[in-house]
């Protein structure tokens, strides 16, 4: 990114310098012409209208493009301070949630661990276990929430695709399942605010494949060109019931699917033979 703003900067410096140099060029260029080889056949009266009217006619044919090109290179740049603007805030968030809620989680859960020296009565053991549960999974979506606000902030100082990598082999490392990949992507097909929801989108699929779906394979098919821009998740795992998905991994995947409506992109979740696959596509 830094190498593509210096291109830009050296292009707006150079586009500044022509739009400058131009009219000034093209008055010295005919008044020799004139003065050398015209002057016995146009009348300093004419060559003096012609002379405007020749610097008019060059300022519409060369300079228009030059302002374009210089409103592009504008564009840009309050598109990246944007990009940036909200990169920080997500850190700030990040950094908010880790010192508030993060550590407050953490201590109700080791508050209940000590509960756990108490005598509760038989009716009440699955209900405290559900709440240990329920305690834990809310301490894991928080940790897992602040992983993802931080990831984009790293992934743009390097190529996103390795990014993506980086991210499947942890989960690989963290679980021990095995993912197949089939990864080709080129990245200026992609905004900077695709990759950020794209990359929440994997990390929240592949965690609801680590906690609900009792999978042992992971197949991730990622696809990005001119012609096609998809991104599927399967799993051998076992499936999943609609009761089941409003439980245990809806709330995550109604934060992949309103992810996805921001970029434009849908979401799906199908049951492919004995396969259960996430399909994004733009």
């Amino acid at each position: 990114m830094d190498e593509k703003r210096g291109d830009s900067k050296l292009t707006y410096k150079q586009i500044k310098a022509l739009i400058l140099i131009i009219p000034t060029v093209t008055v010295g260029l005919w008044e020799y012409i004139r003065h050398e080889y015209l002057l016995p056949y146009i009348s300093m009266e004419l060559g003096n209208w012609l002379t405007p009217i020749i610097v008019l006619f060059v300022t519409f044919t060369l300079l228009t493009r030059f302002f374009k090109k210089m409103e592009c290179i504008q564009e840009q740049l309050r598109a990246e301070r944007a990009e940036k603007a909200m990169l920080e805030e997500r850190e700030r968030i990040a950094s908010e949630l880790h010192d508030g809620l993060a550590q407050s989680l953490f201590l109700l859960s080791i508050k209940i661990q000590q509960l756990d020296q108490l005598d509760v009565k038989d009716d009440d053991q699955v209900m405290f276990e559900e709440l240990k549960q329920t305690i834990h999974h809310i301490h894991d979506y928080v940790r897992q929430g602040i992983h993802h606000l931080k990831v984009p902030t790293q992934a743009l100082e390097e190529p996103w695709v390795e990014t993506v990598h980086k991210q499947i082999h942890k989960f690989e490392k963290d679980t021990s399942i095995p993912v197949t990949k089939h990864i080709v992507i080129k990245e200026d097909y992609l905004s900077t605010r695709e990759k950020i929801e794209l990359t929440s989108c994997i990390g929240e699929a592949l965690m609801n494949i680590h906690k609900h779906a009792q999978a042992t394979e992971v197949e991730v098919t990622f696809i990005v060109n001119s012609e096609e821009k998809s991104l599927i998740i399967r799993d051998n795992g076992k499936g999943f019931k609609k009761d089941d998905v409003d439980k245990q991994g809806g709330y995550g995947l109604q934060m992949m699917h309103d992810r996805c409506k921001r970029i434009n992109w849908t979401m799906d979740l199908k049951r492919l033979g004995n396969k259960t696959a996430l399909i994004f596509r733009a």
